[in-house]
Formats: structure tokens, C-alpha cells, sequence
């Protein structure tokens, strides 16, 4: 009878060790497609942009930034971008269908800062975050604008001195929401120290628009025989009134206005111009931190409510050579 041969311990040391290399690589195999299958079904963020007048180039814009932020912090975020074109009823009801809708997050650019607030509370009865852009809405809980008062104040700083403290100004208004206010509100108090400076019109509502500019203005010119100088509270409205007075012939007046937009910019270079300056805001600083503050607090940090006023810096006919514009940043 034939002996067995003995198999060296070496050889089943080595079975042994090759048999746990194999049982532990499986068990790494099963982890990591465990883990990746958890990442796949993780849902994406679905955040809803609800802008008030898309028509408006500086709107047009910070909501393209806003997309951009999103995507930098959620590649796979869903955005749905709405335009309300000025219209409060409108506006409320595409937030309604946003709560209705499942939405995690709300960027909001108001038509009426007081009004929308029933609007804001269903949003964030549904879970919705909401964050107010560029303009205040009642019961946002994050809030990111331009120093609106402020750009105000600077504009009609240089307005009272280009006019050296005399002279008959005019206010063009615009929707009831934060911005304009504010930024009528610093132009006053500017204007105020200066007993020289008569204003001569500051109510009603230009409408925000280069349409709306170009109407307005058309019909203070026809009851204004004389103006000195005009403060507008946004470029598009400047642009409709630089317009109105090409119209009519009227030259003895400038215009002064904000956003520091690239059509203004462009329009301030002609001579012939009644435009010779206007505050620059800038859209992507202050829609980069808005979704900042939105994705930190959905991430369970702890997010101030403050409003959190972005700085703001005139442009003039002067100081404008080398200027950057929003487009080319």
C-alpha cells in the first residue's frame, strides 16, 4: 500500500491566506456598490428660481449666476426658473405651485416685498427653504442684497455735486419692493443736505422697464419746461428715459442711475448721451452668496437671517475706462 504524501504546511498557510484575501476583496466589492448605489438613489436638489421680470438684463443675469452657484454645489440639482414679469398675482401663484410641488429650495427675487409674504409661508409650510435675492421678502429666512440705501446715497451724492447743490431734480420710481425704496430713500436723504436742490418729481411708478423709462419720462418732459438732473433707480429705466429725451430734443439735464449694467455702460460712452453714471451691483457675488447660505443651512449649519448687504461702487463717465462689466466677468 502506497503512503500518502504529506502536503507541506507552507502550502496550507498559504490556501488559508489567499482563500481571506479573496472573502475580504468580496466583502470590499459589496461595500463599495452598496455605497454607490446609496449615492445614486441620494435625490438631487430641486430648487426653484422665481424671478420678477426676466426681460430685465440684470435679473436675466443674477439668475444665470444663481444656476451656476447651484451646480457648483449639487452637480445634479433640478432648477426651475420662473419669471413673474412684474406681476404679484403671478408671482404668488407660481409659489404656491412650487410648495405643491416638492421643491427643497426657493431663490426669490419679489415683485412686492410686503405682499408676497402669504406666498412665503406656504413655501415654507411645504419644507421649502426660501431665500430672498436682490430685494427683501417678508419671512425669507436667508436674505442677500445690494446695499441698496447706500447706492442710493452715492448716486445722488454725485448727482447734488455735478449740480454744485442747486437745481430742479427728478425721481424716477419703480416698483414697491426693498430695492427701489431704499434706493429712493438714500437718494432723498442725500438730496436733503443740499437746500439748493428742488425736487420737482419722486412719485408714481416708472415700471422698472426701458418701456416704462421712456413713457414716464415722456410725460414729465411734456409738463416740465426745465430739468436739471434725474435719478433713476434702475439702468433699464434710465436707458427709456436717456431715450425720452433724445426724443424731445431736451439736452440741459443728466441722468444718473444703478446697476452699472453693459447697455449703460456702452450708452454713457456716446457723447450725445444724457447718462453720465451709475452704481455697479454685482449679480454673481451676490447670487454665489445666496446659495452659499442656502446649501450651508440645508446641510444643518447654523445660518444668520440678517440681511446680508453686498457693497456697491459708482461708475462715471469719468472713472469708467478699464470698468468690467457683468458679462465679462
Amino acid at each position: 500500500m502506497q503512503a500518502r504524501t504529506a502536503q507541506p504546511k507552507s502550502i496550507c498557510k498559504t490556501w488559508r491566506t489567499l482563500c481571506a484575501m479573496i472573502a475580504a476583496t468580496g466583502l470590499l466589492v459589496s461595500i463599495q456598490t452598496s455605497a454607490s448605489t446609496q449615492e445614486a438613489r441620494r435625490p438631487s436638489t430641486r430648487v426653484a428660481i422665481v424671478i420678477s421680470d426676466l426681460s430685465n438684463p440684470f435679473f436675466s443675469h443674477i439668475s444665470r449666476e444663481v444656476e451656476a452657484a447651484v451646480a457648483e454645489y449639487d452637480s445634479g440639482a433640478v432648477v426651475s426658473v420662473m419669471s413673474s414679469g412684474y406681476d404679484l398675482a403671478r408671482q404668488m401663484a407660481q409659489i404656491e405651485a412650487v410648495a405643491l410641488d416638492g421643491y427643497d429650495l426657493l431663490i426669490l427675487n419679489a415683485v412686492d416685498s410686503e405682499k408676497i409674504a402669504p406666498a412665503v409661508e406656504k413655501a415654507k409650510a411645504a419644507g421649502i427653504m426660501v431665500v430672498a435675492l436682490d430685494v427683501r421678502a417678508r419671512g425669507a429666512q436667508i436674505t442677500v442684497t445690494s446695499d441698496n440705501e447706500n447706492a442710493g446715497v452715492v448716486a445722488c451724492d454725485y448727482l447734488a455735486g455735478q449740480l454744485k447743490g442747486k437745481g430742479d431734480v427728478v425721481i424716477l420710481n419703480g416698483p414697491r419692493v426693498s430695492a427701489v425704496m431704499e434706493r429712493v430713500e438714500g437718494c432723498k436723504s442725500a438730496l436733503a443736505r443740499h437746500p439748493g436742490i428742488r425736487l420737482v418729481s419722486e412719485a408714481g411708478d416708472s415700471g422698472g422697464s426701458m418701456l416704462g423709462g421712456l413713457s414716464y419720462m415722456s410725460s414729465l418732459l411734456a409738463t416740465l419746461p426745465h430739468i436739471d438732473a434725474v435719478f433713476s433707480m434702475n439702468d433699464p429705466t434710465a436707458l427709456g428715459a436717456n431715450e425720452a429725451a433724445r426724443q424731445a430734443g431736451r439736452d440741459e439735464f443728466f441722468i444718473v442711475s444703478v446697476d452699472a449694467s453693459p447697455a449703460v455702460i456702452q450708452t454713457m460712452k456716446q457723447p450725445d448721451s444724457r447718462l453720465v453714471a451709475s452704481v455697479y451691483q454685482d449679480p454673481r457675488a451676490m447670487a454665489y452668496h445666496a446659495v452659499k447660505l442656502a446649501f450651508e443651512r440645508l446641510s444643518g449649519e447654523v445660518v444668520s437671517s440678517e440681511p446680508v448687504l453686498m457693497p456697491v461702487k459708482l461708475v462715471t463717465r469719468e472713472t469708467m475706462d478699464g470698468f468690467v462689466p457683468w458679462t465679462e466677468r
